[in-house]
């Protein structure tokens, strides 16, 4: 059996095979397919989240030697619907983040909780207020998508030298939206929001550094 909506290697598949057998057999192998691209999809990589970048302007242009270490002196989080042994969990994993991305891609060695009077002169500072940490709804992810019930973080992050001067200032947030981007099963905790978060912080300070565009 041939027909022209039937994909070529399909075609050839079903050659010579009755017409019931092979509308059955299209069946199974167009499932067989979808099943193996979603199976796919979830190996290399599952949640799918959403990020956006916000220059505030102002401030100064990057140094032109590269700092020697980033500095976290400074991290508050303020949404005051979370616990504080949350904040504790969802600012550790902040950390993580920020190491994670710098580890990775070789950028600057990364150094927690240091004292601003204690910072060495060639290091960077990184100070930041998490404003917002939203849970959502996994219902609303799950049965409605389309951003319904979405996870969201967000926070004001700046960059200063050694001495306390504020060279860049900007607002990063990271969104999951269910599934694999439109709604569908969870997969991604809070904290793991908050370690992407940590990571897009990262990555917008090392594209500072740069000289690239932050948006």
């Amino acid at each position: 059996m041939k027909t022209s909506q039937d994909p070529p290697r399909i075609r050839k598949a079903l050659d010579g095979i009755p017409a019931r057998r092979a509308i059955n057999l299209t069946s199974k192998l167009i499932l067989m397919l979808l099943l193996g691209a979603a199976l796919a999809f979830m190996a290399t990589g599952c949640a799918s989240t959403f990020k956006d970048v916000k220059p505030l302007g102002g401030g100064a242009p990057p140094p032109k030697d590269k700092p020697s270490a980033l500095a976290l002196s400074d991290l508050k989080i303020t949404d005051d619907r979370l616990t504080d042994q949350e904040r504790k969990i969802m600012a550790h994993a902040f950390r993580l983040g920020v190491e994670k991305w710098c580890a990775e891609h070789k950028s600057l060695d990364v150094v927690e909780e240091m004292n601003p009077t204690n910072v060495p002169p060639t290091a960077l500072m990184l100070r930041g207020t998490i404003t917002e940490v939203e849970k959502g709804s996994a219902a609303a992810r799950f049965w409605v998508g389309m951003g319904a019930g979405q996870e969201r973080t967000q926070g004001e992050f700046s960059l200063h030298s050694s001495d306390g001067t504020k060279l860049t200032t900007f607002i990063a947030r990271k969104s999951y939206l269910g599934g694999s981007g439109i709604g569908g099963w969870d997969m991604l905790k809070l904290e793991d929001l908050l370690d992407q978060l940590g990571q897009l912080v990262a990555e917008t300070t090392d594209k500072w550094l740069r000289g690239e565009k932050l948006d």
